[in-house]
């Protein structure tokens, strides 16, 4: 019997492959789901997330023709608190007021018409992202909540918003002295790279809810339908990037040809001056009067005097 070909790990960076991890509706899905979001939360005892309801669980055909369609992950926790995480590998808009705009459509979004205001629930957003964006702090993870100015105590605890900046992340640090977030965050860096593969197996020795996360995208990174997605997904962002810097080299190939035509303009209308200073040194040689040179040529009486008196000179 011949030997089976392994399939290499897809990127679990890519919204498509995030979401088939953690975003089914089977046990092992839900349960490496929570163990990420206490981990990235810092929830404990008490106040752990325990139990998760999904709002948009995975359908790998939806929106099938929309590469472009915002592939997140909405659930519910037991506590009726809404999170909503969100990978993003570019990036797009403003996405500081994009992650607010989010947050109040999950807010709003969970208060039925005619229902009292107090019926409002914690809502949470997290985005993880393969670029920086938040330039004040070299931090990898901040939270942002709503607080008073000047001694900063919350308005309320129902606003929590996360960024995960993973070019921030450096998980160079002893395996054996990870924390769970920093062990999820260098698995999402880890896996899918075959450069990698050896401090990904070591690793995952750690955990049994990491373990199981490899597992498991193994057997997504196997799925034939998965992979078309994955593929389609890189597809358009590659070409959405190649496009933005078409666009900019068309503009700054415009810009040049406006600058050159303007050159060109402005030194045929120099050239156009000096012709006709030209021909008013020689009328003012031949002694005609200024007011009809003037007249002849368009240049200014003020113009005329002052070559005059340098012809003198």
């Amino acid at each position: 019997m011949g030997k089976i070909k392994t399939t290499e790990l897809l990127n679990p960076l890519n919204d498509v492959i995030f979401k088939a991890l953690f975003g089914k509706e089977q046990e092992d899905s839900k349960l490496i789901l929570i163990n990420f979001l206490n981990s990235i939360l810092s929830l404990e005892n008490q106040e752990k997330i325990t139990s998760i309801i999904h709002l948009n669980p995975i359908n790998i055909a939806e929106h099938e023709e929309d590469k472009s369609s915002i592939l997140d992950i909405k659930v519910k926790t037991q506590q009726e608190e809404r999170i909503n995480i969100e990978i993003q590998i570019n990036n797009a808009d403003d996405f500081r007021k994009r992650s607010l705009f989010y947050w109040s459509k999950l807010y709003g979004g969970a208060l039925s018409k005619g229902e009292p205001y107090h019926k409002l629930k914690r809502s949470i957003v997290i985005n993880i992202m393969d670029f920086n964006l938040i330039t004040e702090t070299g931090k990898y993870h901040t939270e942002y909540l709503i607080l008073e100015k000047g001694e900063h105590f919350p308005l309320t605890k129902d606003l929590s918003i996360h960024y995960l900046e993973l070019p921030k992340f450096d998980p160079k640090k002893d395996l054996e002295k990870m924390e769970a977030i920093e062990m999820w965050l260098s698995f999402l860096k880890w896996a899918g790279k075959p450069e990698n593969k050896e401090k990904l197996e070591k690793l995952i020795e750690r955990s049994e809810l990491l373990k199981m996360a490899k597992e498991m995208l193994e057997q997504i990174s196997a799925d034939e339908a998965i992979r078309e997605r994955f593929f389609a997904r890189e597809k358009a962002r590659r070409d959405a990037i190649s496009q933005v810097k078409y666009a900019e080299l068309m503009g700054m190939e415009k810009g040049m040809e406006k600058g050159m035509e303007k050159g060109r303009l402005e030194g045929i209308e120099k050239g156009k001056h000096e012709g006709l200073l030209m021909a008013a040194k020689n009328l003012i040689k031949l002694g005609m009067p200024t007011k009809q040179i003037s007249l002849a040529t368009g240049l200014k009486e003020e113009e005329l005097n002052k070559l005059a008196k340098e012809l003198e000179d």
